[in-house]
């Protein structure tokens, strides 16, 4: 089911008793930031993360599949990203963590 794209819609699935409980679940099962890990670091998420955008999707919104932990610096970049701009950040090794990088295409 997917409800009407507008600011107020998204507070109210944001402020709903089940999302909170989602949420405190997600970040009590997987207290570090998945995007930090990846680099070698370890940082608390702070932040419940919808890998795939739900774009009000209440199916994609409520999955617990499609939810991911990242600290509030790693949810600000995978925004980025999100918005069809490259990333930054790379792994231990110094290899780009974006996937569509330059350097990650063979």
């Amino acid at each position: 089911m997917r409800l009407r794209d507008d600011t107020k819609t998204v507070k109210r699935l944001y402020d709903s008793v089940r999302w909170r409980k989602i949420r405190k679940m997600q970040l009590l099962k997987h207290p570090l930031c998945e995007m930090c890990k990846q680099q070698g670091k370890i940082i608390s998420a702070t932040v419940c993360d919808h890998i795939i955008p739900h774009h009000n999707d209440l199916n994609l919104f409520y999955d617990s599949n499609n939810l991911q932990s990242l600290c509030a610096t790693c949810h600000g970049v995978k925004r980025i990203k999100e918005n069809k701009r490259l990333y930054p950040g790379c792994d231990i090794n110094g290899i780009p963590l974006d996937k569509d990088h330059v350097w990650n295409k063979k």
